[in-house]
């Protein structure tokens, strides 16, 4: 009794340790990141400056990098067989998702706050010399600390951590680590300045049966729009290994071609993060291929060795094509952009339950039945496959999928 009662208040202090430094990280990260991005949006012509970074990047993750370009993977291995996690991916990630975004990248951030918050679970679950077990529950809580603290919604960041590392289980036993971990760490990151933009559903109409065809309709197509996304990363990454084999031509070209084609067509406003996009699908004032354009220039940028992550441009996507159809359907282009943005990302990251909460953490609880009804239809229509190749399927999403269980998405893929 004694002795688990020592376990327990370690894990604790090694849960709140994370939350402060993950909280300190998630501050100079975000701080960092609005400088750079305005620093880009005054000069556009950094952009040219892309493909010197895809290259040190490169060789920097080649040489030095010790496994840390498997970014998130690496992580979700660490949880489930005791994969080491060196120091240098925190920085690392730091330094090139920041440049990434400097130059015009289409990247995403939340990459780097769960391999940050990973790192120093790892780091730290040493330290201590943790046990198994409770170094897989510190990890959870890294990754807790890490979303919940970028994204400004610590409940969120809590299941998504619990969620994340297995496909159909929601790790309870790390309940408590993941919610020290996550809360600290935003409650640190606010109070040192941070904010976060909100986008607020504008309407929300009475439920017709129309009204419910369209939303089925536009959440299965969300579904496929995350399993097209995480196939067509993976896809880009297997295509341009097998025709250019050698990694620094690989990420020359492909990075010079995101240059290219963004310079020639003035497409500039879809490098970083495209926070705009987001804000235009609740607007209601989105292009018809704003949406597909956001979806190509990240694929590409990632797919040639670009880091950063992928959630916000699944937001982007999301909400964009949820804008567009309220526009073409004359409903709340809010609720749907709302929808969009929660089921695209839920679907390709294979947490429906992180997800329903960061909805009401984001938007309200007013439309809580809208985002059960999406989530889950999205989630259902991905079927196994997602952005995180080292997921474990720990429950099918259909009977006939038994034989998928215990495998992860990575291995289904070969």
């Amino acid at each position: 009794m004694i002795i688990q009662i020592k376990k327990t208040l370690k894990l604790i202090i090694c849960s709140l340790v994370v939350g402060i430094f993950m909280g300190i990280a998630s501050w100079m990260f975000l701080s960092l990141l609005h400088t750079v991005t305005s620093i880009r949006e005054t000069h556009p012509e950094l952009l040219l400056g892309l493909s010197l970074v895809g290259l040190l990047t490169v060789i920097t993750y080649q040489f030095y990098g010790k496994g840390s370009h498997k970014g998130n993977n690496l992580i979700l291995e660490s949880i489930h067989d005791e994969a080491a996690v060196p120091f240098r991916m925190a920085l690392f990630s730091f330094i090139f998702t920041i440049l990434s975004h400097l130059f015009g990248g289409s990247v995403g951030r939340e990459g780097t706050g769960v391999q940050i918050g990973g790192t120093f679970s790892y780091q730290i679950s040493k330290i201590f010399k943790l046990d198994k077990g409770d170094t897989q529950l510190l990890l959870m809580a890294g990754i807790s600390a890490g979303f919940g603290s970028v994204f400004g919604t610590p409940l969120a960041g809590v299941l998504f951590g619990m969620e994340v590392a297995f496909i159909g289980k929601l790790s309870l036993k790390a309940i408590l680590p993941c919610l020290i971990a996550s809360f600290s760490a935003n409650t640190l990151c606010l109070f040192l300045g941070i904010t976060h933009t909100p986008y607020p559903i504008l309407s929300i109409p009475q439920w017709t049966w129309m009204l419910f065809g369209i939303i089925l309709i536009a959440s299965i197509l969300y579904g496929w729009i995350g399993r097209l996304f995480s196939l067509s990363i993976h896809e880009t990454k297997k295509i341009l290994l097998k025709l250019i084999p050698h990694p620094l031509w690989r990420v020359s070209i492909g990075t010079s071609l995101v240059v290219v084609l963004m310079l020639s067509f003035d497409m500039t406003r879809f490098g970083g993060l495209s926070i705009w996009l987001i804000q235009a699908g609740f607007d209601g004032k989105v292009a018809f291929f704003d949406p597909l354009l956001k979806f190509f220039f990240t694929v590409l940028s990632l797919g040639s060795g670009l880091q950063g992550g992928e959630v916000t441009p699944l937001f982007g996507i999301g909400s964009s094509l949820g804008g567009l159809i309220g526009q073409l359907t004359s409903i709340s282009p809010s609720l749907l952009a709302a929808l969009g943005l929660l089921a695209v990302f839920g679907s390709a990251t294979n947490t429906p339950i992180a997800t329903i909460v960061l909805g009401i953490e984001l938007f309200g609880i007013n439309a809580l039945p809208f985002y059960i009804i999406s989530v889950l239809i999205s989630y259902y229509t991905l079927g196994h496959h997602g952005i995180y190749s080292s997921q474990i399927i720990h429950r099918t999403k259909r009977p006939h999928l038994s034989f998928h269980k215990g495998k992860t998405l990575g291995s289904l893929r070969k």
